[in-house]
């Protein structure tokens, strides 16, 4: 593997769009075609579960497609919540309305494990910038695995995804914003997609100061709403993050051979101020975040770049 200096962080040395491959033989010669057999064996075996969960009301169908993740996937996850004992973790889930959940995205599967800890319908928002406009669209859920395996870029036209202009209009959701706008390999946090004048306009947060929006402060803004802001951090074993496109089999084939293990910590009521948001999402330590360089341009660079040195 190229060490992508260019796009590998100063401080840290963390190169976040680099993907990390799984074991060589693991996809290679009869092993791989065996993997292939035990996974198509498993999707036959699990085929009456899919449509029972399918017909299935909510409550009842989440039991199901967990049964069917384990079946396939060998799937598990690992809530904590800070400052919330073990046995009060449940208490705690995302419910509707709780406010807003920012979380680190690196993979297709981090739509299942948030929805599945979801206390309600869910809505997937993802940041989009187009020189200095900012604009946010609300993804489905296929939508968003869609977007996670294509390099963490929407397909087709922009205009065909909902745009959402105010949280209030995700109201009876529960909210789940990836404010780095693509995806990593997991092993930092990228810059947020949006500037914090754009953040707060989509909280609804009143702008007290006077003046051009060019000299917009986070402290020049109302906080009299009642807007919680939470942070998620999702971790995924390594072999499974897609900084870059993956075909969805290869991908399914992977899963189901390595299984599925995620590590979900909720950090409650973190303020609206993005940079303090984004240091929650690494535990406070601000000296793990790579530099605001490796934005999501660097990231469509850094395909290219890629792309070429596979020919």
């Amino acid at each position: 593997m190229e060490k992508f200096t260019n796009w590998r962080d100063k401080g840290t040395g963390i190169a976040p769009f680099v993907p990390t491959p799984p074991p060589l033989l693991q996809e290679k010669g009869l092993t791989g075609a065996l993997n292939n057999v035990k996974f198509v064996l498993k999707a036959i075996c699990v085929l009456p579960l899919v449509i029972l969960a399918l017909v299935s009301p909510c409550w009842i169908s989440k039991i199901i497609w967990s049964s069917i993740l384990k079946i396939m996937v060998s799937w598990s996850s690992q809530l904590t919540t800070q400052g919330v004992k073990k046995r009060d973790q449940r208490g705690e889930l995302p419910s509707a309305d709780s406010g807003i959940y920012l979380a680190n995205c690196s993979s297709p599967f981090d739509a299942v494990a948030l929805w599945l800890l979801a206390q309600g319908p869910t809505a997937f928002c993802v940041p989009l910038t187009n020189g200095k406009t900012s604009r946010i669209v609300q993804l489905t859920f296929w939508q968003f695995v869609k977007f996670a395996l294509n390099n963490g870029q929407l397909s087709g036209d922009e205009s065909n995804f909902q745009q959402v202009t105010t949280v209030s209009q995700l109201k009876g959701h529960v909210v789940y914003f990836f404010a780095e706008g693509t995806t990593s390999n997991g092993k930092s946090v990228l810059p947020f997609e949006l500037n914090q004048e754009a953040w707060d306009d989509f909280l609804g947060l009143k702008n007290t100061g006077v003046g051009s929006s060019s000299s917009y402060s986070g402290n020049n803004r109302s906080t009299d709403a009642n807007v919680k802001v939470h942070t998620i951090h999702l971790k995924i074993n390594s072999s499974l993050t897609t900084p870059l496109r993956l075909d969805k089999w290869k991908y399914l084939v992977r899963a189901s051979t390595q299984g599925v293990s995620y590590k979900c910590k909720i950090v409650k009521s973190v303020g609206t101020d993005l940079s303090k948001v984004r240091a929650a999402l690494v535990g406070g330590d601000k000296f793990r975040l790579v530099g605001k360089e490796l934005n999501t341009d660097s990231k469509r660079k850094f395909i290219k770049e890629f792309a070429s040195r596979r020919r």
